[in-house]
């Protein structure tokens, strides 16, 4: 019994947010929206990310509604290339994977590896064709690229802060900033990441 109570305290520990918080962003996200002129909910959402001002953009039908201060990878702001490199990925993703359970507060999954990330793979040696072709697979149905390989992987946006770099490659923005990211980013929402 105590075993069963250990392990339910456990995990409400790692439960990420409430429903009222996430009402309360959503409300805060439709304020903004309507500051911007933006219909809500919102449509065609899309997140772009410019690492060297360390800036997260939310926009919706083709409107900017709402920028975010955001941390990254602690070892600069490279291109990553390969896991443990501790370096933000830049190019074109898609929200692949969304885990309300975070030891961050709440995660959506970034497609990386992408592409290009596979194809420097495969010509540095770091992944097989057979990889190769499994990580342009899951790019071509939309769904979640293999983690675990050289190249890297469980890159997304999450919580924690963005006072400082300090992610292993990861975006990071205030806790109270995921919960909008999370009301606002389905599965599929493309999330473009620039180096400027």
């Amino acid at each position: 019994m105590r075993m069963l109570l250990a392990l339910l305290l456990t995990a409400s520990a790692w439960a990420s947010t409430t429903p009222a918080a996430l009402q309360a962003a959503s409300q805060r996200l439709q304020a903004s929206a309507r500051s911007a002129g933006v219909a809500f909910p919102l449509k065609s959402v899309e997140v772009r990310i410019f690492k060297e001002p360390h800036r997260l953009e939310l926009w919706s039908g083709g409107k900017l509604v709402k920028t975010y201060a955001v941390a990254l990878g602690d070892r600069g702001l490279a291109d990553k290339r390969r896991r443990g490199d501790h370096l933000t990925p830049e190019g074109r993703f898609y929200i692949c994977n969304r885990n309300a359970w975070s030891a961050f507060h709440l995660f959506l999954g970034l497609s990386y590896p992408h592409e290009a990330a596979a194809d420097h793979g495969l010509r540095t040696g770091l992944i097989t064709r057979n990889q190769r072709e499994a990580i342009l697979r899951a790019q071509r149905s939309g769904s979640q690229p293999n983690w675990n390989t050289p190249l890297g992987g469980a890159v997304g946006i999450h919580g924690g802060g963005s006072s400082s770099d300090w992610t292993w490659g990861c975006v990071a923005v205030e806790n109270d900033e995921i919960e909008e990211l999370w009301t606002a980013c389905p599965l599929g929402t493309p999330v473009i990441v620039e180096a400027r």
